[in-house]
């Protein structure tokens, strides 16, 4: 069965949920160029993203990002074209922009990859977008969700009965084994606190490094790893840079041993339906990676009761970092991408 995965956006300097998907269950991966750290990047990558290109199971087509309704109606002919030059048999879909998922010609199950279902202008999304993501979720043939919390809110809301839950999942031995940074990074003999993941406004990063501050001394230290151009996080090395490291953008191959380094890794996000309803990859990471999480209270995370990850309100987290964390033991099989990619293309089956 040929399947095809479509991701959110095409990122692949972090864990793409969508693209680990594909990988692990050997199957084509839709990507495409995007840049809209400025007008002259977006129509660069507009232009570059106009052309057909196939490097193994790794797939481009012409797509259109403008103008509304006729970039959709472009988008679809292409998508539907690519479907039958590689005999695709099902999609599954992350994108909540570019496709017509009723106009596509083989069933599509909706990967819900985040919250998407309330209007939430500090991650863009209008409440337009979100009425065409519940429509796309009604036309699809079925519904995967990050979290249980999503996939009972897709139900309440009348969205789709076919509906699962399939988790984000992780590489256990790349974390367990990854060998440690300390002495490169100048931290031996310190306890390090640090935040490795996207680094927008959401994720509450500055005030985590706010909290770190007020117990900071020389035995201790904070390590950011993440960021990108944008002026948040230029923001933030503006204010901290003489008093946390700023790793920066390292790639998810490469990533494992910053996780070994910490003793306790951190998880700032600010509370909303976005972040309430999602389960952080990094939650898992660090803890294969032995080390403590400390998380803002967030509610899927909560109801996953692992026993690895303490919860604090973000104005007590400087309290909450002082505390002794017990040693890490958990059976993380379960929550292999392999393991998750077998229950995903199951589900899919099933479906058909």
């Amino acid at each position: 069965m040929n399947t095809l995965f479509i991701p959110h956006v095409p990122n692949r300097n972090v864990i793409n949920r969508v693209y680990e998907f594909s990988k692990n269950s050997d199957n084509y991966f839709l990507s495409w160029e995007i840049d809209n750290s400025s007008f002259k990047h977006k129509i660069v990558s507009q232009m570059k993203s106009l052309r057909f290109k196939l490097n193994s199971k790794t797939v481009q087509i012409p797509l259109l990002f403008k103008p509304d309704g006729i970039n959709i109606k472009f988008n679809t002919a292409m998508l539907n074209s690519l479907i039958d030059k590689l005999k695709i048999d099902i999609v599954v879909n992350a994108n909540a922009l570019l496709f017509d998922i009723k106009s596509i010609k083989v069933p599509v199950v909706y990967d819900l990859v985040d919250d998407h279902l309330e209007a939430n202008p500090s991650i863009g999304l209008s409440a337009a977008r979100v009425e065409k993501i519940k429509t796309d979720i009604k036309n699809s043939a079925g519904v995967i969700c990050v979290t249980q919390l999503l996939e009972e809110k897709v139900k309440q809301m009348g969205l789709h009965t076919n509906t699962i839950t399939i988790e984000n999942g992780v590489y256990i031995e790349k974390f367990q084994n990854a060998k440690d940074l300390r002495k490169e990074l100048g931290l031996e003999h310190k306890r390090v606190f640090g935040y490795i993941g996207g680094v927008a406004r959401w994720a509450g990063v500055d005030k985590a490094i706010e909290q770190y501050l007020r117990i900071k001394n020389a035995h201790n230290a904070f390590l950011v790893v993440g960021g990108d151009n944008g002026a948040f996080y230029k923001s933030l090395i503006k204010r901290f840079s003489d008093e946390v490291i700023f790793v920066g953008q390292v790639a998810p191959e490469h990533v494992a041993p910053y996780f070994k380094t910490l003793d306790v890794g951190l998880i700032p996000f600010q509370l909303n339906d976005f972040t309430h309803n999602a389960l952080p990859i990094k939650a898992l990471e660090y803890a294969l990676a032995g080390c403590a999480v400390l998380s803002t209270p967030l509610t899927a995370l909560k109801r996953r009761n692992f026993p690895f990850v303490k919860f604090c309100d973000i104005d007590n987290f400087s309290q909450c970092m002082q505390k002794d964390f017990a040693k890490v033991e958990y059976d993380f099989n379960l929550l292999s991408w392999k393991r998750q990619s077998e229950k995903l293309i199951d589900f899919i089956r099933h479906d058909r």
